[in-house]
Order: structure tokens, then C-alpha cells, then sequence
């Protein structure tokens, strides 16, 4: 029975057509899963040489920094040891401090700092730590400023190579549907751009017919105006020359009435120096009445030294006398004073109100005789006025 069943002929196999599609299926998923892993292999490994550049990049910016300050630093080594002293960087100091022992030698033998070896190791320390430029704000501060420019080219290559390594093809696709979505618009607007020069040329065209007219119409208003400015400047120059002639007869009569006013003021002033002379002489006859009694006072007491040893009641009688005088001329004395106060006080009130007396009549003339004159003119102009209205009534009858 196993015999025969091994020796049986063997039929071919038929595959449907539904299973065919489904293996051909099969077979290009498992092909677009192995694009996709190789492309995300491709991807992380990009990445890691892009993230790898950057940080190079920035290692040398941060390098350059301390290199640009570490001949600073040197020159004060003191206040180098300062800052290191009790930082991760305290090894530098040992390093620095080797130098300074050394730097006498290295000048005297005029050998390049960078032929030392204790130098390279200096700077190969400080390469590596290059961190420590941060505990050094100042000195960062006054770098010159080459230095500063060397550092900014450095910054700004750095920020190129970001931008140019971390783009990716999604956002240049974007960057080129902008612009060509900028192209077409900048291409719609040129179009409008045409459309509007054309109405532009057209107004100006339109705009400089519009001018002429009006620069036609403005040079006949000009004539117009100039015409009417020479009528003008001829009523003008009449008008000037009528009240000149008005001033100078204004101008006359001022001087008339000037003369009359300074006549006036002179008899006024004469009329002032008589009573000043008056008062003058009133004061010379008190002053003899004083002088007067003066002497009688002293020949009273000449008789009274003459005869105070012969009479003593007399002596006592002169004396009561020559109090009784006394008092009267203390008395008198007393009156004239007063007199003399009443006598300045009037004279002064007697000319403030001439003063004011005469400012009045100088005021009230003056306004009379403008008066008479304004009344003057208005009845010559009445006059002129009907002769002129007379004068056109006859023509328009003519």
C-alpha cells in the first residue's frame, strides 16, 4: 500500500489568481518596509554627523574665546590664581606658575613662548577646559575690537552652517510653493502695474490739456489783476498826497498854537516870579522884625551887665523883662514857624494847581481848536459834495 503511494505519478499545483495578488501584495510591503528602515538608518545617522558638526562648530567658537583672552590673562597671573584658586580648574594654576618661574630664562634666551613645552601644555590645558573664560567677564568686556569682529564672523559662520545642516526637504518644498505662489502674484501685479501706467498716460495727457486751459484762464486773471493793481496804486497815490497836504496844515497849525501856548507859559512864569519876589520880601521884613529883636535883647542885657551892681531889684526886674521877651520871641518864634509851614504848603499847592490849571487850558484848547478845525473840513467836504452832485446832475440832463 506505501509502495504504490510513493510510486504515484505527482500533479501540478494551481495557484488562483486572487492568491497571486495577494503574495505580489506581500511583496512590495515588505519591500517599502525595508526602504523605510533603510531610510530612517540613513536619517539617524545623518543627524548624528549634523549634531556632531554643530557641536565642533561651537567647541571652536568657544576655543577661539578663550584663546583670544589667554594672552590677558598671563600678564596678570595674580588675578588669574584668584579666580582658579578652590575651582575644578585649580590645576592650571600649578601650570602658570611654572611659567612665571621659567619666563626669565625663556626672555633671556629670546626663545618663542610656543617653543616652550611648559607654554603648549598651557594652552593645551586651557584649550580643553575652554569653560574657564566664563569666571573672566571683564576681560571678556575689553577685547579689542578686531577681536570682537573675529568672534562675530565666527557666530555668524556658526549660525550659517545651523541653518544650512538643519533644513530638510519638507521645508525647502515649502520655501519654493512661497515663492512660486510669489512669482504669480508678483507677476499678477506687474500686470496691473502695465494697466495703471496706461491710465496714468492717459491722465497726464488729459491733465495737461486741463493745464494749459487754466494757465490761459490764470494769464487773463493776471492781466485783470495787474490792470486793477495800477488803478489802485493811482487812488493810492492820491489819497497819499490829499493827507499830506492835510498834515502840513495840521502841522502849521500845531506850530501856531505851540507859539500861543509858549506865550501863555510866559506870563504864567512872570506872573510866578512876581509873587515869588512878593513872598521873597515878606520873608526879608520877618527876618529884620527877628534881627530887631535880637538887638533889643542884647542891649537889654548890656544895660543889665552895665547895672547889676548898682541895683539889684532893677537886675531882678530886667530879668523878669527879659524872660517876659524871651517867651514873646519863643512865641513869635513858634507863629513864624508855623507860618513859614502854612506859607510853603500854600505856595506849593498854589503851584501844583496852576500847573494843573494851565494843563487844562492847554488840553481844552487844543480840543476846541480840533474841533473847529474838524468842523471846517466837514463843511468844506458838504461843500464839495454838493458841488460835485450838482456837477452830475447837470451832465446826466445833458
Amino acid at each position: 500500500m506505501d509502495t504504490n503511494i510513493d510510486n504515484a505519478p505527482t500533479r501540478p499545483v494551481r495557484i488562483d489568481e486572487s492568491q497571486l495578488a495577494i503574495i505580489n501584495k506581500k511583496k512590495q510591503i515588505n519591500k517599502l518596509e525595508e526602504m523605510r528602515l533603510e531610510q530612517i538608518g540613513f536619517s539617524s545617522t545623518l543627524c548624528t554627523q549634523i549634531d556632531c558638526v554643530i557641536h565642533v562648530l561651537s567647541e571652536s567658537i568657544e576655543r577661539v574665546k578663550i584663546s583670544l583672552i589667554l594672552p590677558k590673562l598671563l600678564e596678570n597671573p595674580r588675578h588669574l590664581k584668584e579666580v582658579l584658586k578652590g575651582t575644578k580648574y585649580e590645576q592650571g594654576v600649578s601650570m602658570v606658575n611654572d611659567f612665571m618661574r621659567r619666563r626669565d630664562i625663556i626672555v633671556k634666551e629670546k626663545r618663542p613662548p610656543l617653543m616652550d613645552h611648559g607654554m603648549i601644555k598651557i594652552i593645551d590645558y586651557f584649550q580643553r577646559n575652554y569653560s574657564i573664560y566664563q569666571l573672566f567677564p571683564k576681560v571678556m568686556s575689553s577685547l579689542t575690537r578686531e577681536e570682537r569682529k573675529l568672534l562675530l564672523a565666527f557666530e555668524m559662520l556658526f549660525n550659517i552652517a545651523c541653518q544650512h545642516l538643519l533644513r530638510t526637504s519638507k521645508s525647502e518644498i515649502t520655501k519654493e510653493r512661497k515663492l512660486h505662489q510669489m512669482y504669480r502674484e508678483n507677476e499678477s501685479l506687474k500686470a496691473s502695474i502695465s494697466e495703471l501706467r496706461a491710465k496714468l498716460r492717459s491722465q497726464k495727457v488729459t491733465l495737461r490739456w486741463k493745464m494749459a486751459a487754466k494757465e490761459a484762464y490764470i494769464r487773463k486773471y493776471d492781466d485783470d489783476l495787474a490792470y486793477k493793481k495800477w488803478q489802485n496804486n493811482v487812488r493810492i497815490q492820491n489819497e497819499i498826497e490829499k493827507c499830506s497836504r492835510v498834515i502840513r496844515t495840521n502841522h502849521k497849525a500845531s506850530l501856531e498854537k505851540q507859539q500861543e501856548l509858549e506865550k501863555e507859559l510866559e506870563k504864567s512864569r512872570s506872573e510866578y516870579e512876581k509873587e515869588t519876589k512878593q513872598n521873597l520880601i515878606a520873608e526879608r521884613e520877618a527876618r529884620a522884625e527877628k534881627n530887631k529883636l535880637l538887638l533889643q535883647l542884647q542891649s537889654l542885657l548890656k544895660k543889665y551887665d552895665n547895672s547889676i551892681g548898682e541895683k539889684m531889684r532893677e537886675n531882678l526886674r530886667l530879668e523878669d523883662d527879659f524872660n517876659e521877651a524871651k517867651k514873646q520871641f519863643d512865641d513869635f518864634m513858634v507863629f513864624y514857624h508855623a507860618e513859614e509851614a502854612i506859607y510853603n504848603d500854600i505856595v506849593v499847592k498854589r503851584e501844583e494847581e496852576e500847573r494843573r490849571e494851565q494843563q487844562r487850558r492847554i488840553v481844552v484848547f487844543m480840543m476846541n481848536r480840533a474841533a473847529r478845525k474838524i468842523q471846517k473840513y466837514w463843511r468844506k467836504w458838504r461843500k464839495d459834495q454838493r458841488k460835485k452832485n450838482k456837477r452830475l446832475k447837470k451832465g446826466k440832463k445833458k
